[in-house]
């Protein structure tokens, strides 16, 4: 189990990868709260792929 210092430190990394996902799409401005469900979503069905 990751000490709390680890955990803060992935939750950031995701937080910094979910910026990156949603800054990829730059025609895109706006995302409705079911996008970005979707989005997070997808996010975390990839890690568990991995």
């Amino acid at each position: 189990m990751p000490s709390d210092r680890e955990a803060a430190e992935i939750k950031k990394a995701m937080a910094y990868d979910l910026i990156d996902v949603f800054e990829s799409d730059s025609e895109k401005k706006e995302y409705t709260p079911e996008e970005i469900k979707a989005i997070i979503k997808a996010y975390i069905a990839g890690l568990v792929q991995k």
